[in-house]
Parts: C-alpha cells; structure tokens; sequence
C-alpha cells in the first residue's frame, strides 16, 4: 500500500509543479521576443550612433585637410616675408651708405664753398 500512496503523491505533486513549469517556458519564451526588440532597438541606436561618429569624422578629415591647407599657405606667406625683410635691411643699409655720401658731399660743398669765399 505503501508503494501506491508514495506514486499517488508523486503525481499530485507533478501535476501541481506542471501549471508552474508551464508559466516558466512561456515566460521564457515571450523574453526572446522581447530581448529581440531590444536588439533591433540597440542596432538602431549604434546604427544612428555610427552615422553621426562616420559625420564627425569626415568633418574632422576637412578641417584637417584645409589647416594642412592653410598651413602651407602660412609657409609661403612666411618665406615671402623673409625675403621682403631682408629686402627691406639691404634697402636701409643702402640708404644708410647714401644718406653718408649725401652728408659727406655737403660738408666736402661747405668745405669748397667756405675756402673760395676767402
């Protein structure tokens, strides 16, 4: 009798466990569908995400692109100056040089000028 009681129990015990075991799978079952959306979701928003980082990027690439621009720019202007500064100190040492001979001309003209009067 034993033996019968024990099997009658195991079967309640397995048809009340039953209704559990089937919430668990249908719950396990509707997280997919779910996980799913949120992975389409997630997708969407890296998708979007890596447009606008693709968009930075190529901006990123212009500037870069016309400062390297500008810089050789910046490189021609900078030599051009050079040879306009050193123009300009070989055009002042000259000046200096005439403004002597001009200076010594006057006085060698007061020199002349003061020795015939006399």
């Amino acid at each position: 009798m034993r033996p019968l009681h024990t099997c009658a129990l195991a079967i309640v015990l397995s048809t009340i466990s039953l209704p559990c075991l089937a919430q668990q799978t249908s719950t396990a079952t509707a997280d997919p569908a779910a996980a799913s959306v949120d992975y389409v979701a997630l997708r969407e928003g890296l998708s979007n995400q890596n447009k606008a980082l693709t968009g930075d990027v190529l901006a990123e690439r212009a500037i870069v692109k016309r400062n390297q621009d500008l810089l050789k720019e910046a490189q021609k202007l900078d030599a051009a100056n050079k040879k306009l500064i050193a123009e300009k100190q070989k055009l002042t040492e000259e000046n200096a040089n005439l403004e002597k001979q001009r200076a010594a001309l006057a006085a060698s003209q007061s020199d002349t000028a003061s020795a015939t009067s006399k």
